[in-house]
């Protein structure tokens, strides 16, 4: 008896945790996201469920279950700023942590109001201020690695969301983050038609035909040249738009590291500059003497976004579709005044 009964227990607990399992994946659905490798997004029965790999520790993923809205948001990126801004919820921001980084005239009226709140540093940030801020969540990009104070945020009911939009290695893949955002406002419907028109517009512009002439990215800092690695997102986006970048086969994700001596000898043929740093000349040899020695700084065409680095950083990651209408412009040698983020450096 006792044995048909404990068999009888067994088939139960099955059958009930089967009909758990088969509850939780028709509650969670699909992920809406198609090209993040790190975030995913899932409707579920009251909301949306948030999840986010870690990009360096396969085993670690963050999880949240997103019911209503956040009314306050402390965003500690410009490129959070850039996405809730392209969603018209620039109300929902209490918390940034520079304001002279900002972009979006909404925002800085907004803080000039006093109804948001400048925290300075995500690694040493105030609590107290975030407090004042009656921030429901804080999204941090873990440039350093974990956030400090997620632990003591936690306690005190305050849920801490890492962003790895940094870590994503297709523009797409960037600008897909707008989800997060688009959950986080209640504007899920939203913010999947931006990034639908943001993806058409982008798939739009690629061209497959490279230019002939070679161009290079980066500029020195100390004894070495940095530019992107041949596997990065902002390869991908040269490649993409029809850029002849000499680095463009290189191994990597991030930053090259070179020497003046390599540059000098792979940059003779160089016939496009872009990203030094600065918005003129001038001031590229105030700050590096050494880029006059440089073949290219005379007889190529030169091309930044820093005389307004704010919305660029604000916006190229939501927005590559109007990064690559740019250089689409700047491949083809037929550059007009309407560039969204770039400027000829003269």
């Amino acid at each position: 008896m006792r044995f048909f009964l404990g068999v009888l227990l067994v088939i139960l607990a099955s059958c009930s945790n089967q009909a758990r399992q088969r509850q939780q994946t028709d509650s969670q659905g699909e992920n809406i996201c198609r090209y993040s490798k790190y975030l995913g997004v899932y409707k579920t029965n009251k909301g949306y469920q948030i999840v986010i790999q870690h990009p360096d520790k396969k085993q670690l993923q963050y999880r949240f279950d997103i019911m209503k809205p956040a009314d306050h948001l402390a965003v500690l990126s410009s490129t959070h700023i850039g996405m809730i801004s392209s969603l018209n919820e620039e109300r929902r921001i209490a918390a940034i942590t520079d304001i002279r980084y900002v972009y979006s005239p909404i925002v800085k009226k907004r803080f000039k109001q006093k109804h948001i709140i400048e925290l300075q540093n995500e690694a040493s940030m105030s609590v107290d201020q975030l407090l004042r801020s009656k921030s429901e969540y804080v999204v941090y990009s873990a440039f350093s690695g974990g956030f400090s104070q997620e632990k003591r945020l936690k306690k005190m009911g305050i849920v801490c969301i890492p962003n790895f939009d940094w870590r994503e290695e297709t523009a797409l893949g960037r600008s897909e983050w707008i989800l997060l955002f688009g959950v986080l406002t209640g504007k899920v419907p939203e913010s999947i038609q931006l990034f639908k028109s943001i993806e058409h517009a982008y798939l739009q512009a690629k061209k497959v035909k490279l230019n002939p002439a070679e161009m290079i990215s980066g500029n020195v800092t100390g004894d070495f040249w940095y530019a992107p690695a041949g596997q990065s997102f902002v390869a991908e986006i040269y490649r993409n738009s029809g850029l002849n970048y000499i680095y463009s086969r290189t191994q990597g994700t991030g930053s090259l590291a070179y020497s003046l001596e390599k540059i000098m000898k792979d940059g003779a043929r160089v016939k496009i500059w872009l990203n030094p740093g600065f918005p003129s000349k001038k001031e590229i040899v105030q700050v590096n003497p050494k880029a006059k020695s440089m073949p290219f700084f005379h007889h190529s065409r030169i091309f930044c976004y820093t005389h307004n680095s704010n919305k660029f950083w604000e916006m190229s990651t939501l927005r590559p579709d109007w990064l690559m209408e740019d250089l689409v412009q700047i491949a083809s040698g037929k550059t007009t005044k309407n560039l969204h983020f770039y400027k000829v450096v003269k």
